[in-house]
C-alpha cells in the first residue's frame, strides 16, 4: 500500500429523496434564527417555495446571484447579510448561486445551509473565486463550505435534459482528473471510480426520461462523489475555466467539451486511471468512450458551438498556458494549441 494523505471536509450531507424536508431541523442543528435566503434570479419565487419551513426565520430573499460570480452580486450579498443581522443563511440552486454563497461566507465566516439542485459540486469544493479573467480573485478557505449541504433528487426532476447533462458531466470532469492528480490516493480512486461508473450509467437514462427518479438519484449520487475530491489544477481544469471565463461561454458544457482532450492527452502517462474509466464505462478507450458519452448525451462536442471563434484560438492557448498546470505529463504551449485546435473543432480526440 502507497502512503497517502486524505483529508475529508467537514460537510455535513443529507442525501435522499424527500431530503428537502430535513431543511428546518438542519437550521436548528446550526442554530440559525435570522436567515437570508440566496437564489438566482427569476427563482425567488421558487427559494421561498423550498424554504417555506424557515419562514419564521426567513428575514429576506436575495436574488442577486448571476454566472461567473460577478463582484456587484458578491457585494450585494454581504451587504444584504450585514442589512439584516442574519446569523446564517441559505443558498438555493447550482454552481453559481453556491459559487457567491462559498465567497460570502468566506468574507463574513457565517455558516450556511446549501440546497443543491444541479450536479455542479460546487458545494464540497473549498475554493471561492469572485469576478472573470484577469478580474477575477479568490482563495482556499474551509470557512467557505456549507455547515450542512442538503441533496434531494426530487429537486433534480425539472432539471432540463440538456442542462441535466451539461451538468452531469461537468461532475464526470472532476471525477476523470481526480483520478490522476498529483494529490491523489487510494480512498479517492474509489469515489472517483465509482462516480464515473453512476454518471456513466444513468445520465443517459436522466436525459430519455427527465423524471426517472431512480436515474436522478443515482446521477445526483455520482455528482456528490466527484465533488468529495478535487486534483490540484490540471488540463481540464484549466482548459474548461479559463476558456468560459474569457470568452463568456457556457460552465457546465465548457467542461463537458473538454474532457475527453484531456484525458486523451495524459492516457499514456497514467495508465491506472484509464483502466479505472475504461472499466466503469465499459469502453475500450477512456478520451473516446467519454467523447461518445458526450454524443448520446445530446451535447455539443466543440467549443465553436458554445461561441468560440476560430479566432479566438491563439488567445485561448494564451490564457490557458498562464496557470500552473500539475500533470503526469508535462503540457507545452504547442501541446495546448493542438489539444485546443481538437476540442474546438469537436473532433474524436487523437493523441
Amino acid at each position: 500500500m502507497t502512503a497517502f494523505i486524505y483529508r475529508s471536509d467537514p460537510v455535513r450531507v443529507v442525501f435522499g429523496a424527500g431530503a428537502l424536508s430535513a431543511l428546518a431541523a438542519e437550521v436548528n442543528f446550526h442554530k440559525m434564527s435570522r436567515l437570508l435566503v440566496l437564489c438566482s434570479q427569476n427563482r425567488a419565487d421558487y427559494a421561498r417555495r423550498l424554504t417555506a419551513s424557515l419562514a419564521d426565520r426567513r428575514v429576506e430573499i436575495c436574488n442577486a446571484s448571476a454566472p461567473n460570480m460577478p463582484r456587484a452580486a458578491f457585494e450585494r450579498i454581504v451587504a444584504d447579510l450585514k442589512r439584516i443581522n442574519a446569523d446564517g443563511f441559505v443558498v438555493v440552486g447550482g454552481g453559481s448561486p453556491i459559487g457567491l454563497a462559498k465567497a460570502a461566507a468566506a468574507a463574513t465566516k457565517l455558516p450556511y445551509i446549501a440546497v443543491v439542485t444541479t450536479y455542479s459540486g460546487s458545494e464540497m469544493a473549498a475554493r471561492w473565486y469572485v469576478g472573470v479573467a484577469d478580474k477575477r480573485a479568490g482563495g482556499n478557505d474551509r470557512a467557505c463550505l456549507p455547515a450542512t449541504a442538503i441533496y434531494d433528487p426530487e429537486l433534480t426532476l425539472d432539471l432540463p435534459p440538456r442542462i441535466s447533462a451539461a451538468s452531469g458531466m461537468n461532475a464526470m470532469a472532476h471525477a476523470v482528473e481526480s483520478l490522476y492528480g498529483i494529490d491523489t490516493n487510494p480512498v479517492v480512486q474509489i469515489m472517483a471510480e465509482e462516480a464515473v461508473r453512476r454518471l456513466g450509467q444513468s445520465l443517459p437514462s436522466v436525459v430519455k426520461a427527465p423524471r426517472d427518479l431512480e436515474a436522478r438519484s443515482e446521477v445526483l449520487y455520482g455528482a456528490w462523489l466527484a465533488a468529495n475530491f478535487r486534483a490540484e489544477v490540471g488540463l481540464e481544469h484549466a482548459i474548461a475555466q479559463r476558456v468560459r471565463q474569457w470568452f463568456d461561454l457556457d460552465h457546465a458544457h465548457a467542461h463537458a467539451i473538454a474532457t475527453p482532450y484531456a484525458i486523451g492527452f495524459n492516457a499514456a502517462a497514467a495508465p491506472d486511471a484509464m483502466a479505472r474509466i475504461k472499466r466503469a464505462l465499459g469502453v475500450p478507450d477512456a478520451a473516446c468512450g467519454l467523447y461518445d458519452l458526450n454524443v448520446r448525451l445530446g451535447l455539443p462536442t466543440g467549443l465553436k458551438h458554445l461561441g468560440l471563434r476560430e479566432a479566438d484560438i491563439d488567445k485561448a492557448v494564451e490564457v490557458v498556458s498562464a496557470v500552473k498546470i500539475e500533470h503526469p505529463r508535462p503540457v507545452s504551449k504547442a501541446d495546448l494549441a493542438e489539444i485546443i485546435r481538437q476540442a474546438y473543432h469537436g473532433e474524436p480526440p487523437r493523441f
